[in-house]
């Protein structure tokens, strides 16, 4: 008799994969606009004037939508066999940079913008992963919980090999994964089992808000659902999704929804780098269906959770905790790889970029340089006291607010406003869509009563005050006087 193991094949199973991408509206300076709602008029027009092949993109993308933030946008692809799938995001990230270059607007495929995103606004790359028997309808639910559980002991490895936001607010936050400590509705994911329940009251959270959400059903009936959050939560770095699990928007979608979804992915920089991630996904889903099949336990992994923080903290350079050591992450990483490619063969699918060696974008490019003229002026904006009494090292243009200018002597005393001012540098691997930036160049200006005077390196501050001791300083002088 010949093993199920020595005949599991990916000839009989169906796969199809989802992918969520958000993306950032810029100017031409590469500034964050709210112009989404712009873009996707004019794609809009394009549909009712029939400028460009509907049948073509509604058979590869679900949608390209605007997010609550004016500046965000998402394409949400059709789920789609592994081949097609490249094609929706190829088509669709070209698509929406050639429309958005019409208006003078580009796209920015980042998770944070390295200035604007203080922390917020943030994007994410969510992939969604459904494999099952070629006789049945949709994903079982013994595939949910294996391929969850499989992808979800291996969450540290993901984020340490794919965070890539380490720059907000025009400085490095300390996090490899900026968008992972800031995101508002990410919450860990927990083991997934298959859990005999009643639904009648389920509480449910949207968007850090508590709800109740009432459903009616027979006293006497119970069903097997997959439970990863007591709740049934759908915001988790990695879920279950479908009728049947206790998510109740997912309660009456039909068995074909069934699939695992993951969130905790930081955007990548380039379609490439999105394939090769989703491609590891797939790897480990196939890993998942057979261990399954070989009727093998995936255990719930001990120190999962600090082992996440660590790679969101350190991402490649972080150690992971495994049976009382320190392990380093790139070797786990490597491990990992070295699996997932034996399932990749079966597919003839190859990683093309530095993922394939465990290097993360983030290294293989290098951290992106800021440029501070004078840390001493930026600690004090830091600190709320931008309000600065200086003394200028040379002679210097005075541009008042009508726009003429005066010369200012060298000695000259003045107090304003101190601003940073930015100028960024960046590659765009697809035409108009701007891949990463490379640099942060950053100046500063005082706005004095008189107008605009540029800062120079070597100007000397005399004092600060932050906006609210201005004014209780000038009460305290105005009580003096009654």
């Amino acid at each position: 008799m010949i093993s199920i193991v020595e005949t599991f094949s990916v000839d009989n199973l169906t796969i199809r994969i989802g992918i969520e991408n958000e993306l950032f509206t810029l100017n031409e300076k590469g500034f964050i606009i709210p112009a989404s709602k712009i873009v996707v008029k004019e794609i809009i027009r394009d549909i009712t004037n029939r400028s460009v092949d509907v049948d073509l993109l509604k058979g590869l993308i679900y949608g390209i939508q605007w997010e609550p933030h004016p500046a965000q946008l998402e394409i949400v692809t059709q789920p789609l066999d592994v081949f097609s799938i490249r094609k929706a995001i190829e088509i669709s990230r070209k698509y929406i940079a050639q429309v958005a270059k019409r208006k003078h607007i580009k796209i920015y495929s980042g998770s944070a913008h390295p200035v604007q995103s203080n922390p917020f606004p943030l994007n994410g790359t969510h992939v969604s992963i459904s494999i099952y028997p070629r006789r049945k309808r949709g994903m079982p639910r013994k595939f949910l919980t294996y391929v969850h559980n499989n992808i979800r002991r291996h969450i540290p490895e993901l984020i340490a090999l794919t965070a890539n936001s380490p720059i907000i607010a025009g400085e490095f936050s300390g996090f490899m994964s900026s968008r992972l400590v800031y995101s508002r509705v990410l919450r860990p994911s927990s083991y997934a089992i298959i859990k005999r329940s009643k639904t009648t009251i389920i509480p449910r959270e949207k968007r850090a808000l508590l709800k109740y959400a009432f459903v009616f059903a027979d006293p006497k009936k119970f069903e097997n659902k997959v439970v990863v959050n007591s709740a049934g939560l759908r915001f988790l770095d990695i879920t279950p999704r479908g009728p049947f699990t206790n998510i109740i928007e997912d309660r009456w979608t039909s068995p074909g929804a069934s699939r695992v979804e993951t969130r905790f992915i930081d955007n990548p920089s380039s379609t490439e780098y999105m394939m090769d991630i989703v491609y590891i996904l797939l790897g480990l889903s196939l890993e998942a269906i057979h261990k399954l099949f070989r009727n093998e336990k995936i255990a719930e992994p001990d120190n999962l959770q600090e082992n996440r923080r660590r790679a969101i903290k350190y991402g490649v350079d972080a150690k992971f905790i495994s049976d009382g050591s320190e392990i380093p992450a790139r070797e786990c990483i490597r491990n990992m790889l070295d699996r997932v490619a034996y399932y990749l063969d079966m597919l003839d699918i190859k990683l093309r970029t530095s993922l394939a060696r465990g290097i993360p974008e983030i290294k293989h490019y290098g951290l992106p340089q800021i440029y501070v003229p004078n840390e001493e002026t930026m600690n004090h904006i830091k600190a709320g006291r931008v309000l600065m009494k200086i003394e200028l090292s040379s002679k210097r243009e005075l541009i008042t607010i009508e726009g003429k200018t005066r010369m200012l002597r060298e000695g000259a005393k003045v107090f304003g406003l101190v601003f940073p001012e930015y100028k960024f540098s960046w590659v765009e691997n697809e035409e108009n869509m701007v891949s990463r930036f490379t640099k942060i160049e950053i100046a500063f200006w005082i706005l004095t009563q008189h107008g605009y005077v540029p800062l120079k390196p070597n100007d000397r501050i005399l004092f600060s005050i932050s906006p609210i001791g201005r004014l209780v300083r000038m009460f305290s002088y105005v009580r003096k006087k009654l």
